[in-house]
């Protein structure tokens, strides 16, 4: 569909209504503009129809095509990597002594003398491209994940989200994304396994790289507040307008659990929480990590259990 000189999002299946049991959880999945197609998405339904074991476990209640024009002018992409694109642009700034803390640790070398690149910086000063940064291996030793953050040592220096170029400039226009929704009962280990077997199968079949590491083929929605995000971002009907969240079934529960609208986009916003662990008086972790794999009465939990809530009003 057209409208002016923009296509607008294609949905073949709109969203079905909501299930009315606790053990549901509405996942969404969406593949990356190198694996879009129909052929992929009917090997998809194929692998699932297949495996007894789950398909009365598993419904497909959402199903559209986003254009890649429509992506890039509505900067789906950003606002998805809202949080790493706030510490890839500021740097070492925006650390909290925790972080401080955890990067001196992994790395052995005092974080004041650190020479800590945002990825943007990193692709002037090391004269890389985006997919040179990407595609730079270094030992997992050289790795560090803290507060959804990627830290990177490469020689002297320390790369913050070295992906994250690469990410927005794959998302441009003319490269579409696929999105689906898949209402299930399947637990989170059930249902990694089953996209593991729909990569495999994909592969076998010739329709994505073999040497494509999974979470490029790939992107599905790994705890209940990772699928209000996503909504957020790929959600639409087929006018280019968002659909309620209140049609997410997370937001609904939260919503019946007394939080309003700005707090739940505010814990979405500012995703860094604090929080008291058994062994640790004190740890900071995003809500998304937090709440991963986790039931919807489980992540309503662990927001009720954090203890205060980083970087608010900080903006890119």
């Amino acid at each position: 569909m057209e409208h002016g000189s923009q296509r607008l999002p294609t949905v073949v299946l709109p969203l079905s209504e909501e299930c009315d049991r606790d053990e549901c959880q509405d996942i969404f999945v969406y593949l990356r503009p190198e694996s879009n197609g129909i052929l992929v998405e009917s090997a998809i339904m194929k692998v699932i129809g297949l495996k007894a074991e789950v398909a009365n476990k598993i419904k497909l209640i959402y199903l559209a095509n986003l254009p890649g024009e429509f992506i890039s002018k509505t900067r789906v992409i950003e606002k998805h990597y809202r949080l790493k694109l706030l510490f890839t642009k500021n740097g070492k700034s925006l650390f909290t002594h925790f972080m401080k803390a955890r990067f001196s640790q992994h790395f052995g070398i005092s974080f004041e003398d650190a020479d800590i690149l945002g990825a943007f910086d990193a692709m002037r000063r090391l004269k890389m491209s985006r997919e040179e940064l990407f595609g730079l291996w270094v030992p997992e030793k050289d790795l560090l994940h803290v507060n959804g953050q990627t830290i990177k040592r490469y020689h002297d220096f320390f790369i913050i989200n070295y992906d994250i170029p690469a990410i927005l400039h794959k998302n441009i226009e003319g490269t579409d994304i696929a999105v689906m929704i898949f209402r299930t009962e399947l637990s989170a280990a059930e249902f990694h396994a089953l996209i593991t077997d729909l990569v495999t199968n994909l592969r076998k079949e010739g329709l994505v790289d073999a040497k494509r590491p999974f979470s490029r083929v790939f992107h599905y929605s790994n705890g209940p507040f990772e699928q209000i995000r996503d909504g957020l971002g790929f959600l639409y009907d087929k006018n280019g307008n968002h659909l309620p969240l209140e049609k997410l079934r997370f937001y609904d529960y939260l919503q019946k659990k007394g939080l309003n609208r700005e707090h739940i986009l505010k814990a979405l916003a500012y995703p860094i929480f604090v929080f008291n662990g058994e062994k640790d008086p004190y740890y900071e972790e995003t809500i998304y990590e937090a709440s991963f794999a986790q039931s919807y009465a489980q992540a309503y939990q662990t927001l009720a259990s954090a203890k205060a809530q980083l970087l608010i009003g900080k903006e890119i």
